[in-house]
């Protein structure tokens, strides 16, 4: 708490007015990047102690600090500094693929798949109810037809979709659980991931067509989606191919290669219109799966990983409007409680579907609640497909990933302690 607090005041003293050391635009964003890294990370810390993810600290911090509420940061040096975005969403999607190993989910297959499809497509169904009802009811759908609203319902339903394999990892690792939910949790939360950037990509395709004036529909523009999904595909493939070559015959300087294909590859994927979570991911499951490799690309991504993640979260928290977030509280609740009635749903269908034990069906749902990484940075590339109205999105699904991130690592250790399989790793 004392470094926390000594950082804070040193830096309440270089922000007073009557200090001119900051005048220099490059200088005030090298200390704004400083600071925010070390107390976003402190800060994590101290939110940690309170059975809470790191994440939800990073989030926090940058939302305290930022341009809206004490103003540590100005809305230049945030922008200046989400130049790290491309860099973090590419490690988060690498990481996402070299954690979804086919050996893996053999054992437990259907039921995984049921729970992904089941939820996936309830709780899109749901969505696009929730934006049919709710059309006239919501700033965020003013101004907008019908199927302008039903495309954001469709972005608002596969974001919903998405779970955190990051928190429930840290739950996992905190509880030390072990057993046949354990499993069955962190394997459905990676292959849905997995499946959910992929149907991102199409949702994204899609809402362009609806959204944006210069898109015509035709059989032309279906094959223009399949086309950027194919050439995904494809480049993913090629980018694990070279980081698999790179790590088995020159194996020098492994972190800063990663760095640099993590960054080459999304800022060269956006510039031409294709996916860039839909690349790492594709990458990194085949260094996982299809070569000797996949321990190694892991263990060189958490090496370099943290201080980008913090940053990556805390700007994340900074850019937050809160005005626009006061607008938002209301119908972030609604959100929140809608997309875990219907996890629930999904959950409850696939049980029955596949003849599973009742009791996964009763508690599983619980361990799908979080909602992280994946989640911000799907909402962050709609932001720049979609100025004006994406960036009230933003700051909805800010405040959605904020109370997924309290309530749900909660829920995810009661169920845990509920099945019994709390502690087992120590055995």
């Amino acid at each position: 708490m004392i470094p926390l607090v000594l950082i804070f005041g040193v830096m309440l003293i270089l922000k007073s007015p009557g200090l001119s050391s900051l005048s220099n635009p490059a200088q005030s964003t090298s200390i704004a990047l400083g600071f925010i890294l070390i107390f976003a990370f402190l800060f994590g810390k101290q939110i940690n102690r309170l059975r809470l993810p790191q994440i939800t600290g990073f989030i926090l911090a940058g939302i305290l600090c930022g341009p809206y509420l004490l103003k540590f940061l100005n809305v230049s040096e945030v922008k200046d500094l989400q130049l790290l975005d491309g860099l973090a969403l590419s490690l988060i999607a690498l990481t996402a693929g070299g954690e979804m190993t086919l050996k893996k989910l053999r054992g437990s297959w259907k039921i995984i798949v049921s729970i992904v499809f089941f939820q996936t497509l309830i709780i899109i169904s749901g969505f696009l109810l929730f934006g049919w009802l709710g059309k006239n009811l919501f700033s965020i759908f003013s101004g907008l037809n019908i199927a302008q609203v039903m495309a954001i319902s469709l972005l608002l339903g596969t974001l919903a979709t998405a779970t955190s394999p990051a928190t429930t990892i840290a739950v996992i690792t905190e509880t030390q659980s072990k057993g046949k939910f354990t499993d069955l949790i962190i394997s459905s939360a990676v292959v849905k991931d997995f499946f959910v950037i992929i149907l991102f990509a199409f949702s994204l395709s899609i809402s362009k067509f609806f959204i944006l004036p210069s898109q015509a529909f035709d059989f032309a523009f279906l094959a223009h989606i399949l086309k950027e999904i194919g050439i995904s595909f494809g480049t993913g493939i090629a980018v694990g191919a070279g980081i698999v070559l790179y790590l088995r015959f020159i194996k020098k300087d492994v972190p800063i290669f990663i760095l640099g294909i993590a960054f080459f590859t999304f800022q060269i994927s956006m510039n031409y219109g294709y996916h860039p979570l839909l690349i790492c991911l594709v990458a990194g499951f085949c260094v996982e799966n299809f070569s000797s490799q996949g321990e190694r690309l892991i263990h060189a991504i958490e090496r370099i990983s943290l201080p980008i993640y913090v940053v990556f979260f805390a700007i994340s928290g900074a850019s937050l409007n809160i005005g626009a977030l006061r607008q938002s509280w209301i119908l972030a609740l609604i959100c929140v409680t809608w997309r875990a009635v219907l996890k629930y749903a999904g959950t409850l269908l696939a049980v029955i579907t596949v003849k599973e034990e009742k009791k996964i069906g009763r508690y599983a749902w619980a361990g799908f609640i979080s909602q992280a990484g994946v989640t911000l940075g799907m909402v962050i590339i709609i932001e720049k497909t979609f100025p004006g109205w994406g960036d009230e999105l933003r700051a909805l699904v800010l405040a959605i990933i904020a109370l997924n991130q309290i309530i749900g690592p909660v829920l995810l250790q009661k169920l845990f302690i509920k099945v019994g399989e709390t502690g087992k790793k120590k055995e």
